[in-house]
């Protein structure tokens, strides 16, 4: 997803039209809300936060890269731990993993946020990747009907319904004034240049989009 105005892209589309081209694709914004099939969608190479989406707390990510891109590349930085015997302290030679992905460990795992990850991955996989992006677009779906009823305008793409996503762009004049309104009555939102940005995951319900309409209605613009 675009991190501004939620715009979903569609990589199944693009990778199958990249040719020789390889397919970086940064899944911050929609890995843990939307499903992504690297194989289908034949991208080379993914990274994401895991503090979005994920719901793994700051600090944890991941990078995939495809076998063949391993084997294309080579690693621009290496360490101790890239090598095959990383506690023989040879300083004459540079006997790198065989395992192309092992050989970009530069140094001792963060596994304080590795765990959180895993245990975050395997919360969402236990409700089920499906059913987390149905339920977030149709949150998404009633969080813009009711927004477009109240009277605001939004910015993210809805003329076609592959395009939306979990983030909804809405226009104002005074972005910072309405932050600091909703904050003051516990709603959460993003402040952006042309508006606000308002995000529904499969933890919000319902009376949370009411609320956040309700407290609109303190700085309804002309």
């Amino acid at each position: 997803m675009q991190f501004s105005n939620g715009f979903r892209a569609p990589l199944a589309e693009i990778g199958a039209s990249k040719g020789r081209r390889k397919f970086v694709v940064n899944a911050a914004q929609s890995a843990g809300v939307f499903q992504i099939d690297v194989k289908r969608m034949k991208i080379d190479a993914l990274c994401s936060t895991g503090h979005k989406w994920l719901l793994a707390g700051f600090g944890s990510g991941f990078v995939y890269l495809s076998r063949e891109l391993l084997e294309e590349t080579r690693a621009r930085a290496v360490s101790w731990m890239s090598v095959r015997h990383p506690f023989g302290m040879r300083n004459d030679a540079l006997d790198l993993r065989r395992d192309a992905a092992a050989r970009a460990e530069t140094g001792c795992p963060h596994f304080a946020g590795i765990f959180a990850l895993e245990a975050a991955v395997e919360y969402h996989q236990r409700i089920g990747g499906g059913l987390i992006e149905r339920r977030a677009l149709e949150l998404n779906t009633k969080l813009t009907d009711g927004l477009i009823g109240a009277g605001w305008k939004i910015l993210s793409p809805l003329r076609d319904e592959s395009a939306r996503s979990a983030e909804t762009l809405v226009a104002c004049g005074d972005p910072a004034r309405v932050v600091r309104h909703l904050r003051a009555r516990d709603v959460a939102v993003t402040q952006k240049p042309e508006g606000f940005r308002v995000a529904t995951h499969f933890f919000n319900d319902e009376s949370d989009i009411e609320r956040l309409i309700d407290a609109l209605e303190g700085v309804r613009e002309d």
